[in-house]
C-alpha cells in the first residue's frame, strides 16, 4: 500500500495511506436539537504540511470517536475523497476526506519531531468587517489577550435556553482592540485563570481559529461555537513579531464581569391577538415588542435576496458585480444571498404580514439557503418553504421600518419563540420543489422591501489581507513558513504550549446566540 500526501489526493475512492495528525476535532450538531450529532470533523495535517476538512457521519462518528484523540497521528487507509463543502471550511482545499465502513485507522508511535501540529490562516482585523455573516471559511486570527470575563449563564434570542457565554478580548500590534465571544463549552474550558496568571508578567500571544465574524451597532467582533480552538503563545513567527512589537505596551490582563457586547435579554413581552397590534399607531409602538401565536397563511415569492455584504441591503447588478442600493453605502462587489421570507399569518380573529430575515428565517426553515438555492431552479419555492403553510409559530414582533416608511403593516420576527406541535401541511401543488405563482398575489404585491437595511461597518482592504474574495470563491495565500530551509506555502507550527478540549457541539452559526441584524431594524 502506497503512502500519499494531501496534496496529491484526487476526488475518487482513495485505498492509499495518509499518514496525518489530527490537529483539530469538533462536533456539529443539530441546531433544532441538541441531543441529534449530525457530523464529527476534523483538520488533518501530513508531514509536509498539507492540510484538509474530514468528517465522520454517524453512526460510523460512535466507531471511530474512541479510537482518534486530537494531537495524535494516525496512518489513515481506505476513505472517500470528496469536493470541499461550500460552507464553512476551517482550512484552504478543494477536496475534503469522508470516512467510510472499511476505513483503517492505525496510531503512529514514533512521530518524526518536525511533524506539523497547527495549521492556520490569519485574517488582519481591519479585513473583519468584510467577512460579518461570511460562512464560506471559518476565520483564523492572532492577538494579545488584554481582557478576559466570567463565565455568564444567558438565554439566547437564537435558542431561547441557557448556554454559557465568555468574551475575550485581544488587541493586534496597533493596539486595536477585537473582541472574541465564546459559546457553550468553549467558555467553560477556556483557560482563563491560567492565562490571567501567566498575563501579570508577561504578554499572552493567543490564535484563535474556526471562528467568524459578526457585527453589533456597528462593531466587529468573532464568535466562537464547537468549531473554535486557540493557542496560546504558540512557537510561530506571527506570535513573535507580535510579541516584540507589543512588548513595551503590556499592561496586565484585566477583568470584566461580562461581555463588552450586549447580551440578549430574556424577551418580556406581552401576548397579543393581531387584530390587538396591527391597528395600533407605529410612532407610539415604534420599538414595543409583542408576542403573537399565528399560523402561516400565505408565502411570498421572492423569498431570498442578493445582500450588501457590508450593511444587508438589497444590491443591484452592476457591472461584473453588484452594488449596494443604498446611496450611503454604494459598496459595489460580490453579494450575500440572504434570506427573506414575507408571509401573511394570522390567529383566529385576525391576520396581517410578518418579515424573517436571514438566520430568523432559517429557523424555521431548517436548512441553509445556499443549499436550497442549488437545488431548485429559478423562480421555484422549494418544497421546505411550501411546507410552512398551516404552521403554527409564537413569534416576538415589533413594527418594521417599512410599516411607516412605505404606510403598509408589516411586523418584522425578533424571535421564534416556539412551533407549535407539527403544524398540518396543506398540499399547494404537486410534492418537491413548488413553482413560485403559488404564493398569493396579495401577499406579493406587499411593498416590504430589503431596501431598508440599516448602514453597519466599514470595510476596507489592505495588501496584506490573507483572504480575498472573488464572485464565486475566496482565494487565500497564506504567508511561507520556512521548513528545515526550503519554503512551505501553508502556516503550520512544530510546537503549541495551550489547546481547548473541545468535548462539545453546539453547531457552526447558531451557537454564537447572538440575533441576527434585519433588513429594517436590528432583532435584540
Amino acid at each position: 500500500m502506497a503512502e500519499v500526501l494531501i496534496g496529491s489526493l484526487m476526488i475518487g475512492n482513495c485505498s492509499d495511506r495518509l499518514c496525518v495528525r489530527v490537529s483539530r476535532m469538533w462536533e456539529f450538531y443539530d441546531p433544532q436539537d441538541e441531543s441529534n450529532l449530525l457530523h464529527a470533523d476534523m483538520v488533518l495535517i501530513d508531514e509536509e504540511g498539507g492540510s484538509a476538512h474530514a468528517q465522520i457521519y454517524p453512526p460510523l462518528a460512535a466507531v471511530f470517536k474512541p479510537m482518534i484523540k486530537e494531537g495524535n497521528v494516525y496512518n489513515v487507509s481506505y476513505v472517500q475523497i470528496k469536493k470541499a463543502n461550500r460552507m464553512y471550511k476551517p482550512v484552504d482545499n478543494d477536496i475534503m476526506i469522508g470516512f467510510t465502513k472499511w476505513t483503517t485507522i492505525e496510531e503512529l508511535i514514533e512521530v518524526p519531531p518536525a511533524f506539523p501540529e497547527i495549521v492556520y490562516s490569519l485574517t488582519p482585523f481591519d479585513q473583519l468587517t468584510t467577512l460579518v455573516d461570511i460562512r464560506e471559511y471559518f476565520i483564523d486570527v492572532i492577538g494579545a489577550v488584554t481582557m478576559i470575563s466570567d463565565v455568564a449563564t444567558i438565554r439566547t434570542k437564537m435558542r431561547q435556553t441557557q448556554t454559557a457565554k465568555r468574551s475575550v478580548t485581544i488587541q493586534n500590534e496597533s493596539c486595536t482592540p477585537l473582541e472574541v465571544v465564546l459559546w457553550g463549552g468553549q467558555a467553560t474550558s477556556f483557560p482563563a485563570d491560567q492565562i490571567s496568571i501567566a498575563g501579570q508578567d508577561s504578554l499572552q500571544i493567543i490564535i484563535f481559529v474556526g471562528t467568524l465574524a459578526r457585527s453589533y451597532a456597528g462593531t466587529t467582533s468573532l464568535t466562537g461555537g464547537s468549531s473554535c480552538k486557540w493557542y496560546v503563545n504558540p512557537q510561530v513567527p506571527e506570535a513573535t513579531s507580535l510579541a516584540a512589537s507589543l512588548q513595551h505596551k503590556r499592561s496586565p490582563i484585566m477583568s470584566a464581569a461580562g461581555s463588552t457586547q450586549r447580551v440578549p435579554r430574556i424577551s418580556t413581552a406581552e401576548h397579543k391577538k393581531v387584530s390587538e397590534i396591527k391597528h395600533l399607531h407605529p410612532f407610539k409602538h415604534e420599538k414595543v415588542e409583542w408576542l403573537v401565536t399565528v399560523t402561516v397563511l400565505k408565502i411570498d415569492q421572492l423569498w431570498w435576496y442578493e445582500s450588501c455584504r457590508k450593511c444587508l441591503k438589497k444590491t443591484k447588478p452592476h457591472g461584473d458585480a453588484y452594488k449596494c442600493s443604498d446611496s450611503g453605502c454604494g459598496h459595489v462587489g460580490p453579494p450575500n444571498p440572504r434570506y427573506r421570507l414575507l408571509i401573511t399569518a394570522g390567529d383566529e380573529i385576525g391576520e396581517t404580514d410578518f418579515i424573517l430575515f436571514g438566520r430568523m428565517a432559517q429557523r424555521i426553515v431548517k436548512k441553509p439557503l445556499d443549499i436550497l438555492i442549488a437545488d431548485n431552479p429559478a423562480r421555484f419555492i422549494p418544497d421546505e418553504i411550501t411546507k410552512l403553510v398551516e404552521k403554527v409559530y409564537t413569534f416576538n414582533v415589533s413594527f418594521t421600518d417599512s410599516t411607516i416608511a412605505l404606510g403598509n403593516v408589516c411586523f418584522q420576527v425578533n424571535t421564534v419563540v416556539a412551533e407549535i406541535g407539527d403544524g398540518g401541511q396543506v398540499p399547494i401543488s404537486p410534492s418537491g420543489s413548488q413553482p413560485s405563482s403559488i404564493s398569493s398575489a396579495w401577499a406579493a404585491s406587499k411593498s416590504t422591501s430589503a431596501d431598508s437595511v440599516p448602514t453597519g461597518g466599514t470595510s476596507s482592504q489592505t495588501p496584506q489581507s490573507t483572504k480575498n474574495y472573488s464572485k464565486d470563491k475566496r482565494a487565500r495565500s497564506p504567508t511561507p513558513l520556512s521548513k528545515g530551509g526550503s519554503s512551505v506555502t501553508r502556516q503550520v507550527a512544530r510546537k503549541i504550549l495551550g489547546g481547548s478540549p473541545d468535548k462539545t457541539g453546539d453547531g457552526h452559526d447558531l451557537a454564537s446566540g447572538i440575533a441576527d441584524s434585519s433588513l429594517h431594524k436590528p432583532a435584540i
